[in-house]
């Protein structure tokens, strides 16, 4: 619009009354009606007024701005009702006769540069738009891709965890190189640490058993010399001790497990492989078994842990019972619930909370040390279970264990 302006301006015969132009501007939509673009020129002395072809018969109402003040910008309102953007300059040029004002203006409809913005910003937008998802999914790609290494090593931890292998394998990129050989450094203190106790405890034993055996002999010497009650006394001592050695040995074995630690045992085989061996013993096959088994279910616990604990309960049914055990299980809200019923004595109210402790024997008449159900108790305890005694619908004890579920990703 300024160098349509300052064209117009050069081209202006300021010596004609009616404000005329040498020659037409060149571009061909100020010769086109309504086109859009126009220009106006207006002598001041006179009024008269000249305009581009594109115009026809309208006029443009324009501002007087004073010659100093150059150029000025503004806004009118076009043959059609458009809206047009004018840039008005006045001018004086000299004439023979003095000095005549013009009033020049360059008018273009501004419908033009409003869709050409809107048709930039539309263009910006799908473009952006489309860098912005190119970028995003770049990011999501790289991450994904870039984190696949460590979700391998979450599932070999796991598999740690679960027991299906010792150490986390590979390979792997150099960045995590040390904190593989970090982890499997700890799993091995950890292993060495658990042996290292193991094989205390089990030598503390094997030291224990002989000055227990020779303090048995004492003992039985002494009853050969008729001291019974001296006797008696160093026997209860030597029983004492070997209950406190086994008792400690047991747990030595049982897994210390925290809430981290992932585990999976069926319930069915392990009941199913304990009912058979005790089936096969003197007092099993004297029995009647009643066994009523939900839906297969997977324990979150190790399955040489559950075997011992469903081992050592169904053998105290099978060694109270009268001529026969019921078993049943089901499942509900995250937990397997295991009943085993006996049709034994029973056991009375007051005496059922002193039932799992290590060392008590509720009845002396029969053989055992009393630490089956202190071993269940502490295998239910590490493995997060619930473990309950009353009395059974066949007058015998009811043992109920809660013990939680698998977790299943």
């Amino acid at each position: 619009m300024q160098a349509s302006l300052n064209r117009l301006i050069a081209a202006l015969q300021p010596a004609y009354e009616v404000p005329a132009i040498d020659r037409p501007l060149p571009d061909p939509l100020y010769s086109t009606p309504f086109s859009g673009r126009y220009w106006q020129i207006e002598a001041t002395d006179n009024g008269q007024i000249t305009r581009s072809r594109s115009l026809w018969d309208q006029v443009l109402a324009t501002p007087r701005p004073r010659v100093a003040d150059g150029e000025v910008f503004t806004r009118a309102t076009g043959p059609e009702g458009q809206v047009l953007a004018l840039l008005t300059r006045q001018v004086a040029v000299e004439v023979d006769d003095g000095t005549r004002g013009f009033v020049i203006t360059i008018a273009e409809d501004r419908r033009v540069v409003d869709q050409a913005r809107v048709s930039f910003r539309r263009d910006m937008i799908i473009t952006l738009a489309a860098l912005g998802l190119v970028i995003v999914l770049a990011a999501y790609l790289q991450v994904k891709f870039g984190l696949l290494p460590l979700v391998s090593i979450r599932k070999e931890i796991e598999a740690v965890r679960r027991g299906d292998q010792e150490r986390i394998g590979g390979p792997y990129p150099d960045e995590l190189l040390s904190l593989v050989e970090e982890v499997n450094d700890l799993l091995s203190i950890h292993e060495k640490a658990n042996e290292h106790a193991r094989s205390r405890a089990s030598d503390l034993a094997h030291g224990l058993k002989t000055p227990l055996a020779a303090l048995q002999q004492m003992a039985e010497r002494l009853r050969e010399k008729g001291q019974a009650s001296e006797a008696g006394l160093i026997e209860e001592v030597v029983r004492e001790m070997q209950e406190r050695v086994d008792y400690q040995l047991r747990l030595a074995s049982l897994r210390i497990r925290s809430t981290s630690h992932v585990a999976s045992a069926s319930l069915n085989a392990a009941l199913i492989r304990t009912l058979m061996v005790l089936k096969k013993t003197a007092r099993g096959e004297d029995l009647h078994w009643v066994v009523e088994l939900g839906e297969d279910c997977a324990i979150d616990i190790h399955r040489q842990d559950l075997l011992e604990l469903v081992g050592i309960i169904t053998e105290n049914a099978a060694k109270w019972a009268t001529t026969s055990v019921r078993i049943n299980t089901t499942t509900a809200d995250g937990y397997a619930m295991v009943t085993i019923a006996d049709d034994g004595p029973g056991i009375a109210p007051a005496q059922m909370t002193e039932l799992g402790q290590r060392g008590k024997r509720l009845d002396e008449t029969r053989s055992g040390t009393g630490l089956g159900l202190a071993i269940a108790a502490e295998i239910v305890r590490l493995n997060r279970g619930e473990m309950s005694f009353g009395e059974s619908r066949m007058g015998g004890l009811e043992v109920v264990l809660k013990l939680p579920l698998a977790k299943t990703d």
